[in-house]
């Protein structure tokens, strides 16, 4: 597997600070303020619209803030810098590929844009669609291949300057049971190497056996932050209630809050 240097330190690798992002009227994120460290594998809950993607894309520099920071190692990220993008692995929900490509010339391309040196990318790359079993098919032209299949070489993509800070939006979609079990153990590896990990998912019982930490967001709003044991007890759930049980229960009263006469939007 490829390996991570470790950041020196237990300084936050991310940290959020009162973001607010808006479409007109909407805030689609209102106020959120949190940390990463490194080492740390996070989800990210919410329901559809909750504003998910939009923070992940505003933590990218695919959209700028409406208002507060985004620090990354150390440094607040404005919308013209560049050099957190060295440091960051982004999955989008629908990563874009170029069908007339092999997965190999793929690599080799985002390779490129980040500057690694041809045998880098080669190397690099290798390892990583030996990973994520795409040895197989790396030559052939990424059109024939399946969702499953171009989930996994997204991901390679993804990790192939082998940032320090992961963004992964729903990176399960289309991947088959062994794939899942696959990803879930590179991400704890990578972890395990000082990587910080965020993953945007719907998928509860995955986040509730892999991550150690969990935030939730609900209308925008960061309703919940911290550990199963920790939100059972911010939600009043027993103590052995599923993390599916607390999700319901946290959002639920914050939608009965916004949609209270004078809650909200």
């Amino acid at each position: 597997m490829i390996s991570m240097e470790r950041p020196e330190g237990t300084e936050a690798l991310l940290l959020v600070r009162n973001l607010v992002k808006s479409y007109g009227n909407h805030r689609a994120v209102d106020n959120v303020s949190y940390a990463l460290r490194p080492g740390e594998l996070v989800a990210l809950l919410g329901e559809n619209g909750a504003g998910k993607t939009t923070m992940l894309q505003t933590i990218v520099g695919l959209l700028s803030p409406d208002e507060g920071t985004i620090q990354i190692a150390g440094r607040t990220v404005l919308p013209t810098h560049t050099f957190h993008k060295r440091l960051i692995g982004y999955l989008a929900e629908r990563p874009f590929l170029y069908p007339a490509l092999s997965g190999f010339e793929f690599l080799q391309f985002v390779g490129a844009l980040y500057g690694l040196r041809r045998r880098e990318s080669t190397v690099w790359g290798q390892d990583l669609l030996k990973q994520m079993h795409l040895v197989d098919i790396a030559q052939q032209r990424i059109q024939s291949y399946s969702q499953g299949m171009r989930q996994r070489l997204a991901l390679c993509a993804t990790l192939l300057h082998r940032p320090r800070l992961l963004l992964l939006d729903e990176p399960l979609n289309g991947l088959d049971p062994t794939h899942v079990r696959d990803l879930k153990a590179l991400l704890l590896h990578l972890c395990s190497e000082g990587c910080s990990v965020l993953v945007s998912t719907h998928l509860l019982d995955v986040a509730e056996r892999l991550c150690s930490r969990i935030l939730i967001l609900s209308h925008g709003h960061l309703v919940a932050d911290g550990s199963l044991d920790q939100l059972r007890l911010l939600a009043k759930q027993p103590d052995h209630s599923t993390l599916e049980a607390v999700f319901f229960a946290l959002t639920q009263e914050q939608t009965s809050q916004v949609q209270a006469p004078g809650g909200g939007q």
